[in-house]
């Protein structure tokens, strides 16, 4: 008798051993889907679009999910939320004086000081620390779970940053690695 063999119910995952912020994780079928990483890929050529500082702040918010071992999704809904947010300019004050820095915290929500809020890097953690929280947050559209994190007025707005996100990601990965010794 030959058994046959489905997707469901057998998953043959191939992860490159240069990437050590790759992750599996079940999918409904059972199967292992592996994460795309964000170290070993070159970046792609062209232009990035984004000032010295917008950039130096993309760049942080990536190599924050590398040293977490977030996947590159993880760091595409940090930068679309950014973009959305305020176009990684870490000086936009936001809502009456009430938000602040590149994901516009407020600390009046349990964000923490104005200080943490408009320091790039203990931002970028406080926001992965609530999306990895999220349920499903790494299946569901990229919209939803900004908006569960962050919780906006606008909560469909992240959604126009997707492919900007995808590409600064792609560009600035590589940078992002080497900063976090990867």
């Amino acid at each position: 008798m030959i058994a046959k063999l489905t997707l469901a119910t057998v998953a043959i995952v191939a992860l490159p051993a240069t990437a050590s912020s790759c992750k599996a994780v079940a999918n409904a079928g059972g199967g292992a889907v592996p994460f795309s990483p964000l170290c070993g890929d070159p970046a792609p050529k062209g232009k990035l679009g984004l000032t010295d500082a917008q950039a130096r702040n993309a760049t942080t918010v990536i190599r924050v999910a590398i040293k977490r071992d977030l996947s590159r999704r993880a760091a595409v809904i940090g930068i679309a939320t950014t973009l959305q947010e305020s176009y990684l300019d870490n000086s936009v004050v936001g809502d009456n004086g009430t938000a602040f820095g590149i994901f516009q915290q407020r600390p009046v929500s349990g964000w923490g000081t104005v200080a943490t809020a408009t320091d790039p890097e203990v931002a970028a953690g406080k926001f992965y620390s609530r999306l990895v929280k999220v349920k499903r947050w790494d299946t569901r559209p990229l919209t939803e779970a900004a908006q569960a994190v962050q919780r906006s007025a606008f909560p469909n707005a992240y959604a126009k940053h997707e492919a900007k996100a995808e590409w600064i990601v792609a560009k600035l990965a590589p940078r992002a690695c080497k900063e976090a010794g990867q």
